[in-house]
């Protein structure tokens, strides 16, 4: 585990207890939500895809993690992960909006600055996954772990992304606005009675741990066929990172589904 990547997705980390009891003692909402819960949310995220990261780089090599991509990987992700945390934290503190800050000139650049940092962290763990593949190194259970890096990244981008882009043309999550969720997830705030992409949003971004872990479990078992599961699997979530966007659009929750 890359030690730098792994102290800085560890610090973030600390931040949540810190960030919990705040939400216990200062009971101020911001667009329907307690105000510490985004950056609880924001810490815990950017931490776990930090600590990833870490568990990624050392499978790039040495070569690429003492050149000038493998140490700019590194520090662009801790740099735009942390100033996304600090920013988004900061502003709970005063009562104001982070994303969709339309309030003060200040705020909408802050908000644009935001969505670029946004874009260089997703892109860094793309850098490390053409390291990996592009290693000569050999073995089926390295071969498995590429295949779950490459399709995990792959699936988490295209999620991210074409979420992303939806979300960023919408101020309230899309198509409701905030005062018209509904009802919602304790802490996530995700709305159970109308569309929230933030559900798709998660769901496409965390692919890329999700597939990690299941291809380290299978190279570790040596499962057959196990690249193949993978891909059925990415397809998968692929598939269900799309679903449930349109669901959001149609103004659908998935949970009211299971009701």
């Amino acid at each position: 585990m890359d030690r730098t990547l792994r102290i800085a997705g560890l610090a973030l980390l600390a931040l949540a207890p810190a960030t919990m009891a705040l939400a216990l003692v200062d009971d101020r909402v911001l667009d329907g939500s307690p105000i510490w819960h985004k950056p609880l949310k924001f810490q815990v995220s950017v931490a776990i895809f930090l600590l990833t990261l870490a568990c990624m780089t050392p499978l790039a090599g040495r070569r690429f993690r003492r050149s000038a991509w493998g140490r700019g990987a590194v520090w662009i992700a801790i740099t735009t992960g942390v100033f996304e945390v600090v920013w988004i934290t900061m502003q709970a503190g005063l009562g104001a909006r982070s994303h969709y800050n339309t309030d003060s000139t200040f705020g909408s650049a802050m908000y644009s600055v935001m969505g670029v940092a946004a874009v260089a962290l997703s892109l860094t763990p793309v850098v490390t996954a053409i390291a990996i593949v592009t290693r000569r190194r050999t073995g089926p259970r390295f071969a498995i772990i590429k295949w779950g890096l490459v399709l995990g990244v792959l699936v988490s981008l295209v999620g991210t992304a074409g979420v992303g882009i939806m979300l960023g043309g919408s101020p309230d999550h899309y198509p409701q606005t905030s005062e018209t969720l509904g009802e919602r997830l304790p802490l996530i705030g995700w709305s159970t009675t109308g569309g929230d992409l933030r559900i798709a949003h998660f769901v496409g971004m965390h692919a890329m741990q999700g597939l990690f872990v299941l291809a380290l479990l299978l190279a570790w078992r040596s499962v057959p066929a196990a690249r193949a599961c993978l891909v059925v699997i990415a397809l998968g979530w692929l598939g269900a990172t799309a679903a449930l966007a349109r669901l959001a659009v149609n103004d659908v929750s998935p949970f009211s589904l299971w009701g």
